[in-house]
């Protein structure tokens, strides 16, 4: 007779959805503070009435001269590539193989793997689908089940939709799936738009675009314990009972160009003034778009993330990831 793994254990104690809640929860990856060096959330998260959308702003964060630390934001971002790009079962071997022989050589060829992926694709919004990733999983503890990057280079992969899927235990023994979508523009008016009609299209273009990612997750999702991997899977298998209960959701980055940069840490009533005004209208831009986008019934997390210069920013990831 097989002996039962922990997890099994585990979720025979704690009931099978109680333990698919707090295993998924652990399955998040990093410290919510390694990004407060880098990045500031203003404000509370505000509710956009009359739609299930959250509207989250993000400053860049200024070193004591005032200048945005948008360069050490992309170095971190960078540093990120393997969580974000790699499955997670072969980062585990990598670790293995360190405490194995103490080489990180097997560690080494992941970030470069990594990197590859980036530069294979020439067209993509690295900073956006980095930034929303790190945004998601780092600091909302929701974690990426489904990476399109390692899928996308694929000549035989046919990958649309959403750039990548994050999920999450609802306390109703259902799963949200959060799809994600980023765009950078130098308008905000602009990111907005072209973000919500984007993952419009995906989640209210009918069964055939929803149903192409969920087989995608179906054979594809993947976390670290290979019992909580089996659970997930079982959520995205049409013959299970269980795939009539994930709840299809949004997650959103926009940024855009914001003139005269703000120290919202230690700028005086006059730019705390100035930030209040300018983060009311980025979350009434985007609570008009969602009507608009018919997202409105809907839940969504949008992240409001202005820059000194998306183009800036734009290039600062590509030479932190020396492409």
């Amino acid at each position: 007779m097989t002996e039962p793994t922990d997890a099994q254990v585990v979720a025979a104690g704690l009931g099978e959805h109680a333990w698919l809640t707090k295993a998924l929860a652990a399955a998040a990856r990093g410290r919510a503070e390694s990004m407060d060096a880098c990045l500031h959330h203003y404000g509370p998260p505000a509710q956009v009435e009359g739609t299930r959308a959250t509207v989250r702003t993000h400053f860049v964060v200024c070193g004591p001269d005032g200048s945005p630390r948008v360069e050490e934001l992309t170095r971190l971002l960078a540093a990120a590539v393997v969580d974000f790009c790699i499955p997670r079962t072969r980062i585990d071997e990598a670790k293995r193989a360190l405490l194995d022989d103490g080489s990180t050589l097997q560690l080494g060829r992941l970030q470069q793997e990594a990197r590859d992926l980036f530069t294979s694709l020439t067209n993509s919004g690295e900073g956006g689908e980095l930034l929303l990733y790190m945004l998601l999983e780092v600091v909302l503890r929701v974690p990426q089940v489904l990476c399109k990057m390692p899928l996308k280079t694929s000549s035989q992969m046919h990958v649309h939709g959403a750039d990548g899927v994050h999920a999450m235990a609802k306390p109703d023994g259902g799963l949200a799936l959060y799809w994600g979508e980023s765009k950078l523009y130098a308008d905000p008016t602009d990111a907005v738009r072209e973000c919500l009609d984007s993952l419009a299209g995906f989640l209210l273009g009918g069964s055939k675009a929803v149903r192409r990612d969920m087989l995608l997750l179906r054979d594809h999702a993947e976390l670290e314990d290979e019992q909580l991997t089996l659970a997930l899977r079982a959520f995205f298998d049409e013959g299970d009972a269980r795939s009539a209960r994930v709840e299809y959701r949004g997650a959103c980055l926009v940024g855009f160009d914001h003139a005269d940069y703000p120290d919202v840490l230690k700028g005086d009533e006059d730019v705390q003034t100035r930030v209040r005004v300018a983060a009311d209208a980025w979350a009434k831009t985007v609570g008009r778009r969602v009507g608009l986008s018919k997202l409105d019934k809907i839940e969504l997390e949008i992240f409001c993330v202005p820059f000194p210069s998306v183009a800036a920013y734009r290039d600062a990831v590509r030479q932190a990831l020396f492409l």
